[in-house]
C-alpha cells in the first residue's frame, strides 16, 4: 500500500488536541495528559516543547521523543478569560511503500483568541514506511498568537528517502 498527499491535499489535525482554557464553559487552565490541568493563565500549551510562559505558568514537557502518539495540549486563557487555543491533534501513518506528501500533514496548535491568551502547542505525527518523498511540508508546531505554543513531536521512519534534493526543503 502506498499513500500520496497531493499538491491540493492535506491531513489536517490543526486544533484537535486537548481543550484549551475558557472553552466550552471550562475553567482557565488548558488541558494535557489524560485530561488534567495544563497550561494557566497567559501560558501556552506544552508537548514537545514549553509553551510561553505567562502569570499561569506553563505545563510540563512530555511523552517519548522518539515516538510521538500524543495529543499536545491547550492554552490558558486570557485576561478578562479569553479563550485559548486547542492543541494538536495525532497522525499515525504505517505504510508498507510509499508515502509521498507534495500536500500537507499537520498537527499544530491552535492560536488563542486573543488578550495574551495561550495557544495549543503542537501535537504528534509518527510515519513508518518503506519510502518516502514529496515537495510537501510535516508539520507539529505550536500555534501562533500573542502567547505562543510550545512545539509538537514529529518522528519519521524509513528505509528509503526517495527525494531528489528538492524533497522536503533538502
Amino acid at each position: 500500500a502506498s499513500l500520496i498527499v497531493d499538491s491540493t491535499s492535506a491531513i489536517d489535525v490543526t486544533g484537535r488536541g486537548y481543550r484549551g482554557g475558557n472553552r466550552d464553559g471550562a475553567d482557565c487552565f488548558g488541558r494535557t495528559l489524560g485530561d488534567a490541568p495544563g497550561s494557566g493563565l497567559r501560558s501556552g500549551g506544552t508537548y514537545g516543547g514549553i509553551g510561553g510562559i505567562g502569570t499561569g505558568g506553563a505545563g510540563l514537557v512530555f511523552g517519548d521523543l522518539t515516538v510521538p502518539e500524543y495529543l499536545g495540549s491547550g492554552g490558558g486563557c486570557g485576561s478578562s478569560n479569553y479563550a485559548a487555543g486547542y492543541g494538536g491533534g495525532r497522525v499515525e501513518l504505517a505504510i508498507s511503500h510509499t508515502v509521498r506528501v507534495d500536500g500537507a500533514i499537520k498537527a499544530v496548535g491552535e492560536a488563542g483568541t486573543g488578550a495574551e491568551s495561550g495557544s495549543g502547542s503542537g501535537g504528534s505525527i509518527l510515519i513508518r514506511t518503506s519510502d518516502i518523498r514529496g515537495s510537501g511540508s510535516i508539520a507539529a508546531s505550536g500555534g501562533i498568537g500573542e502567547v505562543g505554543g510550545g512545539g509538537g513531536r514529529i518522528a519519521i521512519y524509513y528505509d528509503t528517502f526517495g527525494g531528489t534534493g528538492e524533497d522536503f526543503g533538502q
